[in-house]
């Protein structure tokens, strides 16, 4: 109990650090890269929504308008598509690049 109650906390705690210390487009990009089976592949891979993008944007700490801009510069970059539910990440190699850069890294 003890250990699954650590897990937990570190998750919180994991979020807590990307609200208040990573922008918007930090945060989506990580979002996106975590769903991503190889992040360094060139290969697009296509991530289904399962929820609405105002539930995806309050999960980020973010509002719905805000997180349509954030994908939009996403898609003017050509990092990803996007069609309905489906999201897909053209080049999950420059996307996790940029998550990169915006780190720091």
């Amino acid at each position: 109990m003890l250990g699954s109650m650590s897990a937990h906390l570190r998750v919180l705690v994991g979020q807590l650090e990307d609200l208040t210390l990573k922008d918007v487009e930090t945060r989506l990009a990580n979002w996106l890269i975590k769903r991503c089976p190889n992040p360094a592949a060139a290969k697009p891979v296509k991530i289904e929504l399962s929820m609405t993008k105002r539930v995806l944007a309050a999960e980020l700490g973010t509002v719905s308008e805000t997180f349509s801009r954030t994908l939009a510069k996403f898609r003017e970059q050509k990092l990803v598509s996007v069609k309905g539910k489906s999201v897909t990440v053209l080049s999950p190699n420059r996307l996790n690049a940029l998550l990169r850069r915006n780190l720091g890294e």
